[in-house]
């Protein structure tokens, strides 16, 4: 007998549990593996090195060095996640190592198109990893380029190949992976994970088309998807649609191998694009950090994480694999922690490094940080007041104070990027205005805040999403009086994060309609946060609703604080319209959160 289906018969059935996949995986040696996912295995490998030639012979002829030392760096991310596939495969699980080549497949045209951009005009590539130019003599391409781009083609051939079954026979250990029903993900656990994993792959996708990296540098342009050329656009668009088919992949795949490969190539292929990004921004002088590549990269990591933390269900004869509510809010609540640390960091710590002698400016910015510590701290502690596992008809979900303020949290994290946004935006402007200032701890402290956060607010979605799988909503209502103040909070939110709070003569505040700039991107997460909160309160349960609106209430209140808390930093500052109206919304939402608390349903 080969598959698991074989050995099963019905009096065996209730008496022993079934093999989980992991234990199936590790009998399927070389032997048994499809051919096709073989010759997938060896045109990975021969991408791989094709691409790794690429970075080694140089994608330019003549080129100007790069602007630090890369070329390991690139030599490992091309060889990763081939590497990683022959891996698994050589481990006896070659379902995951099939996966792999899928997710980083997905990936492999827009490598292919941002690649391309080379030949079409290398100067307005921004690839300070490859060459960093220093006039504006044009650059032609050498074998490395086509080297490079036959790898990325034969990456697309590979996940092709290790698609499916991969032409596994019927009957064969290979194929027994995919026909034993009773180790298939169940729709609850695979509902929850597709939601999930939108959410990842949509973050991850919005990382990708932003810009890579800042640049002072007139000659390292650094465009987004926006601005970019063309090749590099469509080469973005295609990154970013492959980012959310792959995260969807991952997420609905109805085995957990496949779902964890599939995740595990999506993270290494990402980690191909933004890792040069990362290290060009921290290492090239003249160019900084931005928030793009680290939101792509954090998003695949947390999305692969949170599929190998998953473990099959005790009840193996089902095949389920479920989620551990407790656990899960304990994480969050870990995270959670470490956010508002490292927002506390942020808002306490030096922003800037100036030459001795000189006085440092006030960062005023970064004390919004200080009042979100303090809620982010608040709230994830309630998190480790966990009610039981699963809900049950004695421990209904609505029991324990982790389930009921972790929706308050999911909202209040947004509170994060909007701080985070304007701090980076003073300290970087404040950078590119000297080349004698550099960014202090404080810098440091608010991105880790802002990757902590989107990690959090990922385990709170998954949390939420497992808890809600449980709960009977088929006869729920959407109460008028909730409907109808949660509406009127929303719209005054509009105003509070789209007009400013503070007004100067010689200041221009950063705005979401107008002066768009870096800081912009916080109160557009900040804003989107608070009416995704006052539009879902209406169809949740009372609690959540609750703290939904509460949650919202809370970074409205934030955008209140902004106004005394760095009202110092313009002469002749008075109060804006959006302080007004920032202190309506406040109001508006806790009036409809407490609407929301008096009605039965």
């Amino acid at each position: 007998m080969t598959s698991r289906t074989q050995r099963r018969t019905p009096g065996r059935a209730a008496a022993q549990p079934e093999r989980t996949d992991v234990q199936a995986a590790e009998r399927i040696g070389w032997a048994d593996v499809p051919p096709r996912l073989k010759a997938g295995v060896a045109t990975a490998a021969a991408g791989a090195v094709l691409a790794a030639a690429g970075v080694l012979v140089g994608p330019l002829a003549d080129a100007p060095p790069p602007g630090f030392a890369a070329t390991a760096l690139l030599v490992l991310l091309a060889l990763l996640p081939a590497g990683l596939a022959a891996a698994f495969v050589a481990a006896s699980r070659p379902a995951i190592g099939a996966a792999v080549l899928l997710g980083a497949a997905l990936l492999a045209p827009g490598r292919a198109l941002v690649d391309l951009q080379l030949a079409a005009d290398a100067l307005r590539a921004s690839r300070p990893e490859l060459f960093l130019p220093t006039s504006l003599a044009p650059l032609t391409p050498s074998a490395g380029l086509w080297l490079a781009l036959a790898g990325h083609l034969l990456a697309v051939v590979a996940g092709g190949l290790a698609a499916g079954r991969a032409g596994a026979v019927p009957g064969t250990p290979y194929a027994a992976e995919f026909d034993d029903p009773s180790a298939d993900r169940p729709t609850r656990a695979r509902s929850v994970f597709v939601r999930a994993a939108l959410l990842a792959g949509t973050v991850g996708a919005v990382g990708l088309l932003l810009v890579p990296f800042g640049s002072e540098d007139a000659f390292v342009l650094a465009l987004d998807a926006v601005d970019g050329p063309a090749t590099a656009r469509w080469g973005l668009l295609a990154l970013a649609v492959g980012t959310v088919a792959a995260a969807v992949v991952a997420g609905g795949a109805a085995r957990l191998p496949v779902a964890r490969g599939a995740a595990t190539g999506l993270f290494a292929a990402t980690a191909a694009v933004t890792l040069p990004q990362i290290a060009a921004g921290l290492a090239v002088e003249r160019l900084h950090p931005a928030a793009g590549p680290y939101l792509a990269l954090l998003a695949a990591a947390a999305l692969t994480a949170a599929l190998w933390l998953v473990r099959p269900s005790a009840a193996a004869e089902t095949g389920d694999v479920r989620l551990d509510l407790r656990r899960l809010h304990r994480v969050t609540g870990v995270l959670g922690l470490l956010t508002a640390a490292a927002a506390l960091l942020a808002g306490l710590g030096a922003q800037l490094v100036v030459p001795e002698g000189v006085d440092a400016p006030t960062a005023y910015a970064s004390r919004v940080f200080l009042p979100l510590a303090a809620l982010v701290a608040a709230l994830s502690c309630a998190l480790f007041a966990t009610g039981p596992a699963r809900p049950t008809r004695t421990a209904p979900p609505a029991g324990g104070a982790a389930a009921a303020t972790r929706p308050a949290l999911a909202v209040v994290l947004a509170g994060i990027a909007f701080a985070a946004a304007g701090s980076l935006d003073a300290a970087f402007t404040a950078t590119g205005a000297s080349g004698e200032v550099g960014v202090g701890a404080g810098v440091w402290s608010a991105g880790a805040a802002l990757l902590l956060a989107a990690a959090t607010a990922v385990t709170a979605a998954i949390a939420g999403g497992a808890e809600r799988d449980d709960v009977d909503l088929t006869e729920r209502d959407y109460p008028l009086a909730v409907v109808a103040t949660s509406a009127v909070a929303g719209l005054l939110a509009v105003g509070a994060f789209a007009m400013p709070v503070l007004t100067a003569p010689d200041f221009v505040a950063p705005g979401v309609f107008s002066e768009f700039r870096f800081a912009s991107w916080g109160l557009l997460v900040a804003l989107v946060a608070v009416i995704a909160a006052a539009a879902l309160a209406p169809a949740a349960r009372p609690p959540r609703a609750a703290a939904l609106l509460l949650g919202a209430a809370a970074v409205v209140g934030v955008r209140a604080l902004e106004y005394p808390l760095t009202a110092a930093r313009a002469v002749e500052g008075a109060p804006g319209q959006g302080l007004w109206l920032a202190l309506a919304a406040f109001a508006a939402f806790v009036v409809a959160a407490a609407t929301a608390v008096s009605t039965r349903r």
